[in-house]
């Protein structure tokens, strides 16, 4: 491991931070080194290149049962095909490999004490120094992979804890970069966990507090008071100009940290033994106020993000009521879908930063809509949206000249109508996303919903008896499988590629033959792979050459 001092990690100066790699033994390294010819060949007749078909991947993973890559590979192979209980299998076996590999100073702390609210348990801070790890080292990107497929196969499992303490250990490893994007998901599986748990107060740990949600709290604390410790950094290769933002100037965490307010309005107060009901109703009201300021925030900064949470949810927002009447208020927040059907000059940053800010919006409203789906949270985003649209028309009726005409009014006034009355706003909001969000242009969608897109079995045509000797564990495992040409790889140079250039050679090839370096006999011959096709084993068996090791031949006359 590599110990060293990042000064562009923003924590204390106290904490210590220190650096690990994982570095490859001889064995291993050997059996990396046939993976990556075998990845970079496309010789498919000297077994290269072979990985990109799933049975030779298998195959692979039979006989190299401890080689972390191929087997997390393999494992995602049966996830699409919808073979979750190998794949499953499968991916512990990886994770076990790494558990094994990582000291006990690199593994997260796993305390009792944890109260959910991201001091304790699920972080690497061990001690007095901060555990990193870089991405970049060819080595420690298995890592990475393996802890967001566990993140992310929890979450499809409906384990969301399990996903939201995988992915806070993701997150520490290197917070900088985030290089699995988990700051773009790790917000949903805290809220959507639902646990519920008493704070510790008074000595020993004593569990006397309130019981709070401790996803909810967990947002909030991270988005208040971790905004020091965690931020996007992203270098614009264009310009080479840094660009750094927080979590609340996220989309998805701008929301989240709203939402996860209002969860703590509902629990907060509960179990509580010595306060009275005024202030437990009092400390519920602070809560409900601090989530409608940030969710109007999150509305007047990402307003494109309404109407698609309300057209996932499907909410009715043509007919209008006394209670709600969305096609009043739904217009002001169509300023993204205008700009674009409009096509605006806009510089390549800009262009760049819209795009990169209308992604991330898609993926927190395919993955966080089922959040907002209740009444009540559909009623707190109409309440915020119109005092939203309340906001920008007092502040326009100021830039006109009325200034002292709408001190006078109401906070609380009624929204102008169709029929009459103060006009609304006529240039509906646009979205303001940081070009730091850049970073996360290139995070596939589809590896943050909620299922796999599976294929059929047989587009892929995994072998279920070459897929066997993968599973397999221990002493009783098949022997190694024999693939085809290897006998000849070592001592023939150049003389493959010329036999398949060749229109002889390929037939030689095909029969089992061999010739001499000048090509004018048969004097090699050629072992019968048993991996090769039932039929074209058969045929090549029945060739008066053909032999049996330890058989003599018959007599000829």
């Amino acid at each position: 491991n590599d110990n060293d001092n990042d000064n562009n990690n923003p924590k204390s100066p106290s904490s210590i931070q220190k650096w690990f790699t994982l570095t490859m033994s001889d064995t291993y390294q050997q059996q990396n080194y046939i993976y990556q010819e075998m990845l970079s060949s496309g010789n498919q007749q000297q077994g290269a290149g072979q990985l990109h078909d799933p049975n030779s991947l298998a195959m692979f993973v039979a006989d190299n049962p401890y080689f972390a890559e191929t087997i997390l590979q393999l494992a995602m192979v049966l996830y699409y095909i919808n073979d979750r209980g190998r794949g499953s299998d499968l991916l512990r076996r990886c994770m076990f490999l790494y558990e094994a590999t990582l000291p006990s100073n690199v593994l997260p702390n796993l305390n009792d004490d944890d109260n959910g609210d991201g001091e304790d348990g699920g972080n690497n801070n061990n001690g007095n120094h901060e555990v990193l790890i870089d991405f970049d080292r060819p080595p420690n990107a298995g890592l990475f992979s393996a802890l967001f497929r566990i993140m992310q196969t929890s979450g499809m499992s409906g384990c969301h804890e399990s996903a939201l303490a995988t992915g806070r250990f993701l997150l520490s490893l290197d917070p900088l970069r985030d290089p699995m994007g988990a700051l773009l998901i790790l917000d949903y599986y805290a809220l959507a966990s639902r646990r519920r748990r008493r704070t510790t107060t008074g000595k020993a740990g004593a569990t006397t507090g309130e019981e709070v949600e401790t996803g909810a709290k967990f947002v909030v604390d991270l988005v208040e008071t971790g905004g020091d410790m965690i931020k996007v950094h992203h270098r614009d290769p264009l310009t080479d100009r840094h660009h750094v933002c927080g979590l609340a100037d996220m989309p998805n965490w701008a929301y989240s940290h709203a939402l996860a307010l209002y969860r703590l309005s509902l629990s907060s107060g509960e179990g509580v033994g010595g306060d009275s009901e005024e202030d437990e109703e009092l400390r519920r009201e602070q809560y409900r106020e601090r989530a409608e300021d940030a969710l109007v925030r999150a509305l007047d900064r990402f307003p494109a993000v309404l109407p698609k949470l309300l057209a996932m949810n499907k909410v009715n927002t043509r007919d209008r009521s006394f209670q709600m009447d969305w096609p009043l208020i739904l217009p002001q927040f169509g300023g993204d879908a205008n700009e674009a059907a409009a096509g605006t000059k806009d510089t390549v940053e800009e262009r760049v930063t819209r795009a990169s800010g209308e992604h991330l919006v898609r993926i927190f409203v395919q993955r966080c809509h089922k959040l907002w789906k209740e009444d009540d949270v559909v009623r707190l985003l109409y309440r915020c949206s119109e005092r939203v649209v309340r906001q920008r028309r007092e502040n326009s009726a100021q830039d006109d000249g009325g200034a002292n005409n709408g001190e006078e009014k109401e906070q609380n006034s009624p929204l102008p109508t169709e029929d009459g009355g103060d006009a609304a706003p006529q240039s509906p909001m646009k979205s303001t996303f940081s070009p730091a969000l850049a970073r996360y242009a290139q995070c596939d969608p589809s590896e943050y919903e909620d299922a796999f897109r599976t294929f059929p079995p047989e587009a892929i045509a995994l072998d279920p008896n070459i897929v066997a000797p993968a599973m397999a564990m221990g002493m009783n495992r098949r022997g190694r499988f024999l693939r085809r040409g290897q006998q000849q790889r070592g001592g023939r140079g150049g003389r493959g590629d010329e036999d398949q250039q060749d229109p002889l050679g390929i037939v030689r090839q095909m029969l089992g033959l061999r010739g001499d370096e000048g090509g004018a006999g048969l004097g090699g011959v050629e072992a019968l792979d048993p991996d090769s096709p039932l039929l074209q084993l058969y045929l090549r068996s029945l060739m008066p050459w053909a032999q049996v090791e330890g058989v003599r031949p018959p007599q000829r006359e």
